[in-house]
């Protein structure tokens, strides 16, 4: 009798232990599920997307004469509400806090020229990329002190704060004077008065700048390549799966290279791993 009582009491042990997750405290798996986001079905039941852009970086993202966003990333941003048939609410987001709004639930997407570095990706996750560029120096036309990146040493340099642009021009050249602003607007606009040498930023957008105002030139080849990825909260699985397997047909079909071309006046950068 005692061993049948003290087999049925093991039993009811064991199965305990299996339940709650082999000693796993009461309510902790049911709190790890609590932290796990669900965009995708929130967006489709609401139908409303709102897609951080930036507002001052054209062609990327910018605002034109009538006020309204336009750019690469704004076309994919309404291609995006296309596919899932919802409204789509562009909101600004200056560069330093593309990050941040994405964590403080400020936007579902963040599609505004991000590069995917590690350190950002210990706070936000990251998409398959869907385009690349590269950094590159933009000085006045008459300068002649400033052949390539290494001649940034030196010199005073405008750059947006903790963005790419800082990061690698720190590492590439760290004896450059970095001169940092919050947003791009006032980067640009600091070099364009004289209190900076030198303007550092993504090719792409160096490029449309020179072309449209001959006073200014690109100088040397773009010293780094990165990737630019879509961005979505943690623990947001579904929302990130159905974001790759938009990104992957977006490309499959050459409508991202469409619309990268609409814009840049060129074909995009290869992706593929060399």
């Amino acid at each position: 009798m005692k061993k049948s009582l003290l087999l049925g009491l093991s039993i009811v042990l064991v199965l305990s232990i299996l339940l709650t997750g082999c000693g796993q405290q009461p309510g902790a798996a049911q709190q790890s599920n609590a932290a796990v986001n669900d965009t995708l079905q929130r967006v489709m039941e609401t139908k409303k997307l709102k897609v951080g852009v930036l507002p001052d970086y054209a062609p990327w993202g910018s605002r034109n004469a009538q006020g309204n966003f336009e750019g690469y990333d704004v076309d994919l941003a309404m291609l995006l509400g296309e596919a899932l048939q919802v409204e789509v609410e562009v909101v600004p987001i200056e560069a330093p806090n593309r990050v941040p709004a994405l964590v403080s639930n400020k936007v579902d997407v963040i599609i505004a020229c991000l590069t995917p570095t590690d350190e950002r990706a210990k706070s936000v996750t990251f998409t398959i990329p869907y385009a690349a560029a590269g950094l590159v120096p933009m000085v006045n036309a008459d300068n002649t002190t400033i052949n390539t990146y290494k001649d940034l040493a030196g010199k005073k340099v405008a750059v947006v704060r903790g963005g790419t642009p800082d990061l690698f021009t720190a590492a590439a050249v760290p004896e450059a004077e970095l001169i940092r602003f919050d947003t791009i607007a006032d980067a640009y606009t600091a070099f364009k008065t004289g209190k900076a040498e030198a303007f550092v930023e993504e090719d792409t957008f160096v490029f449309i700048e020179v072309k449209n105002n001959p006073q200014y030139k690109s100088v040397g080849e773009p010293f780094s390549t990165e990737l630019i990825s879509f961005a979505v909260k943690k623990n947001d699985i579904e929302w990130l799966n159905y974001l790759n397997n938009f990104l992957t047909n977006l490309r499959f079909t050459g409508k991202n290279a469409e619309v990268y071309e609409k814009w840049f006046g060129h074909a995009p950068k290869d992706l593929t791993l060399r």
